[in-house]
Protein backbone atom coordinates (compact mmCIF):
# COMPACT_ATOMS: atom_id res chain seq x y z
CA UNK A 1 0.00 0.00 0.00
CA UNK A 2 2.91 2.31 0.50
CA UNK A 3 4.65 1.55 -2.34
CA UNK A 4 1.33 2.68 -3.89
CA UNK A 5 1.17 6.01 -2.63
CA UNK A 6 4.73 6.64 -2.80
CA UNK A 7 4.28 5.79 -6.54
CA UNK A 8 1.24 7.95 -7.14
CA UNK A 9 3.14 10.83 -4.74
CA UNK A 10 6.36 10.79 -7.78
CA UNK A 11 3.66 10.53 -10.24
CA UNK A 12 2.21 13.95 -9.65
CA UNK A 13 5.04 15.53 -8.72
CA UNK A 14 6.69 14.64 -12.15
CA UNK A 15 3.58 15.27 -14.12
CA UNK A 16 3.38 18.90 -12.21
CA UNK A 17 7.20 19.56 -12.83
CA UNK A 18 6.34 18.44 -16.71
CA UNK A 19 3.29 20.73 -17.13
CA UNK A 20 5.11 23.97 -15.69
CA UNK A 21 7.71 23.73 -18.26
CA UNK A 22 5.84 22.90 -21.32
CA UNK A 23 4.40 25.03 -23.72
CA UNK A 24 1.08 25.77 -24.20
CA UNK A 25 -0.78 23.13 -25.85
CA UNK A 26 -3.66 23.17 -28.55
CA UNK A 27 -7.32 22.55 -26.54
CA UNK A 28 -8.49 19.33 -27.93
CA UNK A 29 -11.46 19.88 -27.13
CA UNK A 30 -11.53 22.82 -29.68
CA UNK A 31 -10.17 20.63 -33.04
CA UNK A 32 -12.81 17.51 -32.54
CA UNK A 33 -16.26 19.29 -31.19
CA UNK A 34 -18.08 16.38 -33.06
CA UNK A 35 -16.87 13.53 -31.36
CA UNK A 36 -17.68 15.16 -27.67
CA UNK A 37 -20.59 14.42 -25.75
CA UNK A 38 -21.32 15.53 -22.37
CA UNK A 39 -24.19 14.93 -19.99
CA UNK A 40 -27.20 16.99 -19.25
CA UNK A 41 -26.53 17.05 -15.41
CA UNK A 42 -23.75 17.06 -13.96
CA UNK A 43 -22.93 14.36 -11.32
CA UNK A 44 -20.32 14.46 -8.44
CA UNK A 45 -17.91 11.51 -7.05
CA UNK A 46 -18.82 10.11 -4.15
CA UNK A 47 -15.50 9.94 -2.49
CA UNK A 48 -14.59 13.35 -4.28
CA UNK A 49 -17.78 15.47 -3.70
CA UNK A 50 -16.67 18.53 -5.51
CA UNK A 51 -15.63 16.73 -8.73
CA UNK A 52 -17.65 15.82 -11.79
CA UNK A 53 -17.69 12.13 -12.16
CA UNK A 54 -17.09 10.94 -16.33
CA UNK A 55 -20.51 9.71 -17.41
CA UNK A 56 -21.43 8.53 -13.97
CA UNK A 57 -18.51 6.10 -13.70
CA UNK A 58 -18.20 4.33 -9.89
CA UNK A 59 -14.80 4.44 -7.89
CA UNK A 60 -12.70 1.71 -8.54
CA UNK A 61 -10.23 2.19 -6.13
CA UNK A 62 -9.97 5.28 -3.52
CA UNK A 63 -7.10 6.42 -1.42
CA UNK A 64 -7.92 9.20 1.17
CA UNK A 65 -5.70 12.46 1.17
CA UNK A 66 -3.28 12.40 3.72
CA UNK A 67 -0.61 15.46 4.89
CA UNK A 68 1.70 14.11 2.54
CA UNK A 69 -0.27 13.04 -0.88
CA UNK A 70 -3.90 14.03 -2.43
CA UNK A 71 -6.82 12.24 -2.85
CA UNK A 72 -6.83 9.32 -5.86
CA UNK A 73 -9.76 7.86 -7.40
CA UNK A 74 -8.73 5.53 -10.25
CA UNK A 75 -11.65 3.83 -12.81
CA UNK A 76 -11.69 1.47 -15.57
CA UNK A 77 -13.72 2.42 -18.85
CA UNK A 78 -14.59 -0.31 -20.61
CA UNK A 79 -15.31 -0.12 -24.33
CA UNK A 80 -13.98 3.56 -25.25
CA UNK A 81 -10.43 5.22 -26.53
CA UNK A 82 -8.49 7.58 -23.99
CA UNK A 83 -8.73 10.56 -26.82
CA UNK A 84 -12.56 10.02 -26.69
CA UNK A 85 -11.73 10.24 -22.51
CA UNK A 86 -9.89 13.17 -22.20
CA UNK A 87 -12.11 15.39 -24.56
CA UNK A 88 -15.52 14.10 -22.43
CA UNK A 89 -13.75 14.81 -19.52
CA UNK A 90 -12.47 18.40 -20.40
CA UNK A 91 -15.57 19.69 -20.95
CA UNK A 92 -17.30 18.00 -18.29
CA UNK A 93 -14.99 20.31 -16.12
CA UNK A 94 -15.27 23.53 -17.96
CA UNK A 95 -18.84 22.97 -18.12
CA UNK A 96 -18.41 22.36 -14.03
CA UNK A 97 -16.80 25.89 -13.73
CA UNK A 98 -13.26 24.12 -13.71
CA UNK A 99 -10.36 25.88 -15.11
CA UNK A 100 -7.93 23.91 -17.07
CA UNK A 101 -4.27 24.75 -16.26
CA UNK A 102 -2.54 22.84 -18.65
CA UNK A 103 -3.32 19.57 -20.50
CA UNK A 104 -1.02 17.35 -22.65
CA UNK A 105 -2.74 16.03 -25.52
CA UNK A 106 -5.14 12.82 -24.38
CA UNK A 107 -3.08 11.84 -21.65
CA UNK A 108 -3.10 14.61 -19.07
CA UNK A 109 -5.28 17.46 -17.46
CA UNK A 110 -4.86 20.02 -14.60
CA UNK A 111 -7.85 21.64 -13.53
CA UNK A 112 -8.06 24.33 -10.98
CA UNK A 113 -11.20 25.81 -9.26
CA UNK A 114 -11.62 27.74 -6.11
CA UNK A 115 -9.23 25.86 -3.45
CA UNK A 116 -9.44 22.54 -5.15
CA UNK A 117 -7.11 21.05 -7.93
CA UNK A 118 -7.43 18.17 -9.73
CA UNK A 119 -4.56 16.52 -12.02
CA UNK A 120 -5.99 13.65 -14.36
CA UNK A 121 -4.57 10.93 -16.15
CA UNK A 122 -5.64 9.03 -19.22
CA UNK A 123 -4.17 5.77 -19.96
CA UNK A 124 -4.98 3.04 -22.74
CA UNK A 125 -5.07 -0.30 -21.32
CA UNK A 126 -3.14 -2.17 -23.85
CA UNK A 127 -4.59 -3.58 -26.61
CA UNK A 128 -8.22 -3.32 -25.08
CA UNK A 129 -10.76 -0.76 -25.63
CA UNK A 130 -10.47 -0.09 -22.12
CA UNK A 131 -8.85 2.87 -20.84
CA UNK A 132 -7.78 3.58 -16.88
CA UNK A 133 -9.06 7.51 -15.55
CA UNK A 134 -6.79 8.10 -12.60
CA UNK A 135 -7.49 11.32 -10.60
CA UNK A 136 -5.42 13.12 -7.92
CA UNK A 137 -7.34 15.67 -6.20
CA UNK A 138 -7.11 18.02 -3.03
Amino acid sequence: MKKFLYITMVLVISLSFVACGSKTTTDASKTSKAATTTPAKITYTKDLAYLPTYNGVKSAKYTAKTKKTLATSKYTLKNTTDVKVFNDYQAILKKDGWTITGATKSTTIFAKKGTHIANIIVQKMGKDKDVILMISSK
